[in-house]
């Protein structure tokens, strides 16, 4: 329990999510900070100072605006009090909402208090069997709720994807979302002159690069900036807020979706999980499309044309029909956007190059010139490669060595000597910290004293925890020395020392390749954490 103050400095927090909504929940927000507030005006040992509303925020994470305002505020020292009514508006995620509860609060003395469950940390009957049957049972039924919830939800949003209706938070551009039926998109004659626009330019022979910076030219805002400009709360996750600028990519989503010529499409993307925010595709031929559901922008003559343009252009070379040797993994180490591959044709020679698209596309302060001619690029990634092969041949010399030396099976022992100790200094411990209750209860300590101690032993028996797990993986690593699946030592050393660049190389060794402005570059591989576990094997042996 944690100890009585004078006066309570109290957080009320509130949350509504849009799964509770549509699956009826009637709490508003409002309406949770109004009983809050009337249960806190009721106690003269509680003063508000501060309010905190997560609306249209799910309870399966701790992502919140106002809960991560309210955890500031906790850790500042302005509030020491959290009152929810009841468990699920705090959270529905069971195991850190009683770790953040039980464990966080209670280190530094915040109450806690659900008035729908009637629990309160500060209370006298809030012992440990008490939070576990409130808070641990109460929370995983509210988990259960959520996922039972998620899968009813999704269930009827895609009945409602099957039957034609629009079930989006935000209607495509060119579109609105009907005033009289959410359900139903009409066209938006503001932006709508602009689709069409793009349509008869790309038919006109215009590239989607030129499209991109005629756009721009002419002052209109992009999509995303578009939405927020009539006051939506709309934010693309792949742009920052302030980009008011069009992309070749959002261009090239528009000549290809069919919303356009009337057809409904939905179901492009999925959660991974009611539990993860991360979303992934869906491949194409699951996409729930429904025809004709609403007003065409423009004619399917019009849409079919351009995708027939679009399936003559395709990114090979145009003499080998093959894909480049870096295609897709040339990236500007400022933006971060996948650079372009461009020709120039001179009289003394032609070279290829790679650029940064938001230099080329957008105004020149969007990013710099980041440029690189290809064959320097392959020469020097050809050269890195080498390199880093011959170092490999020594440092496969090296761990070979080790794992041969009997000084190292000696320290080996004398780790695991020193791991035993540790394992049975913490069971003395935890031993110590069990016999306290029976002395407590039979009067030979006082309460505060049992508590004094078993923490104190607890802490103790705690402390232990680092010191084993980092002993034990050191003892693995030690047993298993390099594990077969190290790419570096396997992989990498089986291409032999590499007398050219493939694009099977390339793709097998390289996640990217970063262009700085001054033409130098830098390679993620595939293999880092390998490489660097190798080094840190001989650096833990280097006495062998």
């Amino acid at each position: 329990m944690i100890a009585k103050n004078t006066v309570w400095k109290a957080g009320l927090y509130a949350r509504l999510s849009k799964e509770d909504e549509l699956a009826g929940y009637s709490s508003s927000v409002k309406s949770q900070v109004e009983i809050l507030k009337e249960y806190t005006g009721q106690s003269e040992e509680i003063e508000v100072c501060g309010v905190y509303t997560d609306d249209g925020f799910t309870g399966t994470d701790f992502d919140r605006p106002d809960f991560e305002r309210m955890l500031g505020d906790i850790h500042g020292g302005r509030i020491n009090c959290v009152i929810v009514k009841d468990l699920s508006r705090f959270a529905r995620n069971s195991s850190k909402s009683g770790e953040l509860i039980s464990d966080e609060f209670a280190r530094l003395g915040v109450r806690f208090i659900s008035l729908n469950e009637g629990y309160d940390s500060n209370s006298e009957n809030a012992s440990p069997l008490t939070q576990f049957l409130t808070l641990g049972i109460t929370n995983i039924i509210n988990e259960i709720y959520v996922a039972s919830t998620s899968a009813n939800i999704r269930g009827t949003l895609n009945i409602n994807r099957r039957q034609g209706k629009f079930i989006g938070s935000f209607s495509s551009y060119g579109y609105l979302k009907d005033p009289e039926d959410h359900h139903k998109l009409i066209i938006d004659e503001e932006a709508a002159p602009v689709v069409r626009e793009i349509f008869e330019k790309f038919l006109g022979g215009r590239s989607i690069v030129g499209i991109t910076k005629d756009l721009n030219e002419a002052g209109i805002p992009s999509p995303s900036e578009y939405k927020r400009l009539c006051g939506y709360n709309y934010r693309h996750a792949a742009l920052p807020d302030s980009d008011s600028l069009w992309c070749e990519s959002t261009v090239r989503r528009i000549l290809q979706n069919e919303i356009y010529i009337g057809n409904m499409v939905q179901g492009k993307n999925k959660k991974i999980s009611y539990k993860i925010k991360k979303i992934e595709h869906v491949k194409k031929e699951n996409w729930i499309i429904v025809e004709n559901t609403h007003a065409p922008i423009i004619g399917k003559a019009v849409f079919e044309q351009a995708q027939k343009r679009f399936n003559t252009g395709a990114h090979c070379s145009s003499k080998t029909k093959s894909v480049d040797l870096f295609s897709g993994m040339v990236r500007c180490s400022e933006c971060g956007r996948i650079m372009n591959k461009k020709t120039n044709n001179h009289n003394y020679g032609t070279y290829n190059y790679y650029r940064c698209v938001t230099h080329a596309k957008m105004k020149s302060s969007a990013c710099k010139n980041h440029t690189i001619r290809i064959d320097k690029l392959e020469a020097a990634v050809l050269s890195y490669l080498q390199r880093l092969f011959r170092i490999g041949v020594d440092i496969k010399k090296i761990v070979d060595s080790i794992k041969k030396q009997p000084q190292r099976k000696k320290e080996t022992l004398n780790l695991e000597k020193t791991l035993t100790a540790y394992k049975k200094e913490q069971e003395k411990y935890e031993k110590a910290a069990l016999d306290l209750y029976p002395d407590w209860k039979a009067g030979i300590i006082t309460k505060e004293e049992y508590l004094k101690l078993k923490q104190s032993l607890s802490e103790k028996a705690e402390a232990l925890n680092d010191k084993i797990s980092a002993l034990q993986t050191t003892i693995n690593r030690r047993e298993k020395g390099i594990e077969y699946d190290n790419k570096y030592l396997n992989e990498f050393l089986k291409m032999g020392n590499i007398p050219y660049l493939t694009r099977d190389i390339v793709t097998g060794l390289i996640d990217s390749i970063l262009v700085n402005d001054d033409g130098s570059v830098e390679l993620n591989l595939k293999f880092s954490e390998d490489y660097i576990r190798t080094l840190d094997y001989i650096e833990e042996n280097k006495g062998a």
